[in-house]
């Protein structure tokens, strides 16, 4: 027995109206988002529930073996001996590479650029990403500067020729540490700190992300490793810096993370037809 002439009809009606029902709660919902306020939304509004995270106890302990760790590797001439490793055993050499030298600045710009962007078009979802590495950014690179000042800890070339045939046979060099005197010290790591916290942040602050949230974390292993194989830091600096840097940027991002939750919202509705429809939405 043949369909009655308009039953394809009939499903083709019903399948637009239900389309047209999606879009339709999708402009309330997108209405709704809209005159919600970006509030707590920029680099500097978590600074004080960022703070609190910190004094937690994760945070502290992990701050406390960052600074435990070149008493440890110093004295016992560990950072010496893997400095030998990476740069007699394994393929390292000084200035390997400049790709990790800049990768820290050449996103952190971009960052900023996309947070620009982001507050010129009004994005709420763009400062929702951003805003968490920055902060963590921002907080990172102050304790560091500040870090490197006050140890003054000579790096491992200590300025002489990379190319000198003895640059491998001064073990002392790992232990000598100027306080206040030296200026910008090689202790901890800006670079592997900086990347961690980054990386620390985006994962904290989206963990709805599921396994994209880590993503982060590999760039930040790069980049530790540069360091280590370009004869840029002791072990000890590398360490120290991925521990500081996952300390501040986990904090950082657990506080927007409990504030705003993920940047956007998930609509479902039936098509009045068989199946129905899903729509992320996203506020810009």
């Amino acid at each position: 027995m043949k369909p009655a002439a308009g039953a394809p009809r009939r499903r083709f009606g019903n399948r637009a109206l239900g389309v047209a029902l999606l879009f339709a709660s999708l402009g309330a919902s997108r209405a709704a988002w809209a005159t919600e306020p970006c509030a707590d939304l920029e680099p500097w509004s978590r600074l004080g529930t960022s703070a609190q995270h910190f004094a937690a106890p994760a945070p502290l302990a992990e701050t406390a073996l960052a600074v435990i760790a070149p008493f440890g590797f110093a004295p016992s001439g560990l950072d010496h001996e893997l400095r030998l490793v990476s740069q007699r055993d394994l393929f390292g050499r000084p200035r390997l590479e400049p790709v990790t030298i800049w990768a820290p600045a050449l996103i952190g710009g971009g960052l900023v650029l996309g947070y620009g962007v982001g507050a010129a078009l009004g994005s709420c979802s763009v400062k929702r990403v951003v805003s968490p590495v920055l902060e963590a950014g921002v907080l990172t690179f102050g304790t560091v500067t500040l870090l490197k000042f006050a140890t003054g800890r000579s790096y491992p070339n200590g300025g002489r020729d990379p190319r000198a045939p003895d640059r491998l046979q001064h073990p002392e060099r790992a232990r000598d540490f100027a306080p206040f005197r030296r200026g910008f010290g090689a202790w901890p790591s800006g670079h592997t700190a900086l990347m961690f916290a980054g990386a620390a942040a985006f994962r904290a602050s989206l963990p709805e992300l599921g396994w994209v949230s880590w993503l982060g974390y590999p760039l930040a292993v790069g980049v530790a490793g540069g360091m280590w194989l370009g004869d840029h830091h002791w072990a000890s600096d590398i360490v120290s810096g991925a521990l500081l840097g996952e300390a501040i940027g986990g904090s950082v991002g657990l506080s927007f993370s409990e504030a705003l939750g993920m940047p956007g919202a998930l609509i479902a509705s039936p098509t009045l037809g068989r199946g129905f429809g899903v729509v992320w939405l996203a506020a810009f």
